[in-house]
């Protein structure tokens, strides 16, 4: 019984790292919460995060190669595009430097609290820039995000360390007000979790190597698998999906689920 309701556990993790990825509304907070409810928080479910955030890394990866790929190859005779590789690091370059400096400080905000302010707040986000973003674009294609908007971008993406706000939310939402468009957004925002979600990720597991537990690896790789193929057979649809809400919705979702943290933590 004990190795099933791990295994159940690791699936139900797995599944929701998959699907709450792809919208604004902080998977990690997600996952916080439900340990939270299912009382299961402890050392092992802490690894099993870190899988099933690296699976859906992996996912968002394969699904955006050719962008990347793209992205990364110099190519001097297309001139018109302006977005490189040095925009990339641009856009990550604030969120690693804070989450190095204060790695300690931002672990402790992982608890079911914080996650309700910060669904607040970034719900709150959410909905301005869905009320303020520009009506006329100024950027229409991906390879256009200058470097300005790139760091602004990174800058508003360090909101993320605080369990709950939501990475692709800071993004996107910040996308929206500096004139991207809302596809052009949504994939910048995803192409740049990339290296931030694997970094983070192995760095926890550094941090935490000595809680790994040999018996435990089929449950965190049980997770990896299921975020993974959830991710990957998903992505597409949750994507456009996103493409055609309003934010707005989402801020909503997140005012309901600040709630009922509320009235059950």
């Amino acid at each position: 019984m004990f190795y099933l309701h791990n295994l159940i556990i690791s699936i139900v993790i797995g599944t929701i790292e998959g699907i709450t990825e792809f919208f604004p509304i902080s998977s990690t907070g997600h996952m916080i919460i439900f340990i939270h409810w299912l009382n299961v928080e402890n050392k092992h479910t802490k690894i099993l995060e870190i899988f099933v955030q690296i699976g859906s890394a992996m996912a968002i990866l394969f699904f955006f190669h050719k962008n990347i790929i793209k992205l990364l190859i110099i190519n001097t005779k297309k001139k018109y595009n302006k977005t490189k590789n040095i925009h990339l690091i641009v856009s990550i370059l604030p969120t690693i430097f804070l989450g190095l400096i204060f790695y300690n400080k931002i672990k402790l905000l992982f608890n079911p609290t914080n996650v309700m302010y910060a669904l607040i707040s970034g719900g709150i986000f959410l909905i301005i820039a869905e009320i303020f973003k520009p009506k006329k674009l100024t950027v229409n294609t991906i390879y256009d995000i200058n470097i300005f908007q790139s760091l602004i971008i990174g800058c508003f993406q360090t909101l993320c360390l605080c369990p709950g706000f939501s990475r692709s939310g800071a993004t996107i939402a910040t996308g929206l007000l500096l004139g991207l468009k809302r596809s052009v957004a949504i994939n910048f925002s995803f192409i740049i979790s990339i290296p931030l979600t694997i970094g983070a990720s192995c760095l926890d597991l550094i941090k935490n190597f000595h809680n790994i537990n040999k018996l435990n690896l089929p449950y965190y790789f049980s997770g990896f698998i299921i975020s993974f193929f959830i991710s990957f057979i998903s992505i597409k649809k949750l994507i456009n999906i996103l493409n055609k809400i309003s934010l707005n919705f989402f801020g909503i979702y997140r005012f309901l689920i600040a709630v009922l943290i509320y009235f059950t933590k």
